[in-house]
């Protein structure tokens, strides 16, 4: 077995473990989705609480992917060029002071707290407005109790300790969930203590965890302030990934308040379900290879490198471009399952479902974006991520300016598509260029395939449901019969038309799945 397919079969598994969590934390993030619409459907309260969790939520993303992204290859050289205890030691230290940095930033949001919401909630009346105040104050403790707790999921990262890394997330739904069934805390603050209580019980499991595994929290070495310079000139340039991946959504949801009562909440609920196949697989596949990759890179190995961006590319497209065609199929029949009940109603699935269709035609490319903030943090070049973040933001509110004045909630949703296909497609030539490929060439005959596959996929769906629907045949009987066909219809297309890489892109994925049934058995 070649070196290479050794780190392949490590990853698979990693990604299995991941997957298996990562589905049962899901799970339960749509059950709390489910409570939510049933309780506030697209409420002007609901609408509120997004935009006054999204301050603290978008910042704690950003800052805590930015610094896992750049502790991890940190601690990993620290571990090559020393001792465990001299890396743990390191990292203790970091630990204390991003605590520090935390608690600071966090009463600065607090007073900032009003101000905020009066920018990203500026189509809000005043009365609104001043509850997104008093939530949003409530909420900037997100900003402590997660970033305390940042490096220890980036030192579990680096070990490779992915079961206590999936599991910790699991306790905020699962605390958020409790409180909507015992309708405890008057109205929407059932959600504000919910995250609070849930992050909390998360980072304590994270600091038991890690302790548990051998970390002791000791510092014999003194203070190196060379380490906390070298972590944060990484740091910061890896903001950029995650303005593309993130920040885009406060422009969406901000801009959203211009249009009618409960767009915010609409555009929240299609981003979540859209979002549901990129956490489940695609984060969990570039939160496995994320360290193998930093290995491989601070060895020198830049062969298995090129062959691990090959087949990342594929292996995405493999699983996200059949995915997009199932949703543009059934957004409504995927919107009406999950949501359709109690205060959601049949205007706000069918709002939901156009604005789903549209997040959708760019998921490839927002998923992407996942896997290319993998490799340059792992290589260390990072300048150019946050000037392409910018470049996203500026071009997302463009296209939201001009589209939602054209088709309203589904023009936000499409114009986030093309934000990322753009962004994207640059990324794609500029890590080309870092890791000495000459030409991608050899992996576009397997994307023809794919986007072959994808079109008779489409065409067979778009064919049953008018054969169906001419027969008198319910929809809720021939959609899981149409949903079964075209799955088989893709697989049998690429299948038939296979190319050496789609081959081995599908020898991975079946591993992973062995790896998930065996762990569930």
């Amino acid at each position: 077995m070649s070196e290479f397919q050794t780190i392949a079969g490590q990853i698979g598994r990693a990604s299995a473990v991941i997957m298996i969590l990562s589905m049962a934390d899901k799970i339960l993030a749509v059950g709390k989705e489910i409570l939510t619409a049933n309780r506030f459907g697209v409420s002007v309260e609901l609408d509120v609480f997004n935009i006054a969790y999204m301050f603290p939520g978008i910042l704690v993303l950003l800052l805590s992917a930015a610094l896992v992204s750049a502790f991890v290859p940190l601690y990993l050289e620290w571990l090559r060029q020393s001792s465990l205890q001299d890396a743990d030691s390191h990292a203790t230290w970091l630990i204390y002071l991003t605590t520090l940095f935390f608690a600071v930033f966090t009463i600065i949001c607090f007073f900032l707290g009003p101000l905020v919401i009066n920018v990203i909630g500026y189509g809000f009346n005043p009365e609104e407005k001043q509850l997104g105040a008093v939530m949003v104050r409530l909420l900037v403790l997100l900003i402590l109790i997660d970033g305390a707790g940042i490096l220890f999921t980036g030192i579990l990262l680096a070990r490779k300790k992915f079961f206590h890394l999936y599991v910790a997330p699991i306790f905020v739904n699962i605390t958020i969930i409790s409180l909507l069934l015992l309708d405890i805390g008057p109205g929407i603050y059932s959600l504000v203590w919910g995250f609070l209580i849930g992050v909390l019980i998360k980072t304590l499991y994270l600091g038991v965890a890690l302790h548990r595994e051998g970390f002791l929290f000791r510092t014999p070495l003194p203070l190196d302030p060379a380490k906390i310079k070298t972590l944060w000139f990484l740091a910061l340039p890896l903001l950029g990934s995650e303005l593309i991946a993130n920040a885009n959504l406060v422009v969406d949801q901000a801009m959203a308040t211009m249009l009618p009562a409960g767009s915010v909440s609409t555009l929240r609920y299609a981003f979540r379900i859209n979002d549901l196949p990129i956490q489940v697989i695609i984060t969990a596949i570039s939160r496995a290879v994320f360290p193998f990759i930093s290995e491989e890179a601070a060895a020198g190995n830049h062969e298995n490198l090129k062959n691990l961006y090959k087949y990342s590319l594929i292996f995405l497209g493999f699983l996200t471009i059949p995915i997009t065609c199932f949703v543009v199929l059934f957004s409504d029949d995927i919107v009406t399952l999950l949501l359709k009940r109690g205060a959601f109603d049949l205007e706000a699935t069918a709002q939901t479902a156009g604005a789903l269709s549209c997040y959708s035609i760019g998921l490839f490319f927002y998923a992407y974006t996942f896997v290319n903030g993998s490799f340059f943090a792992a290589l260390k070049s990072t300048k150019t991520l946050l000037y392409m973040g910018f470049a996203s933001i500026l071009l997302n509110a463009f296209f939201n300016i001009v589209l939602m004045k054209l088709i309203g909630i589904r023009g936000i949703a499409l114009s986030t598509s093309i934000t990322m296909a753009i962004i994207s497609i640059c990324f794609i030539f500029l890590l080309k260029q870092k890791l000495g490929l000459t030409e991608l060439s050899d992996i576009l005959p397997s994307f023809y395939r794919l986007i072959l596959a994808a079109a008779t996929m489409l065409g067979t769906g778009f064919l049953l449901f008018r054969l169906f629907e001419t027969a008198g045949v319910t929809r809720l009987v021939y959609a899981p019969m149409t949903a079964a066909v075209i799955s088989l219809t893709y697989l049998g297309v690429v299948w038939v038309f296979r190319t050496e890489y789609l081959r081995k892109s599908v020898d991975v994925l079946m591993h992973m799945l062995t790896c998930i049934i065996k762990r569930k058995t």
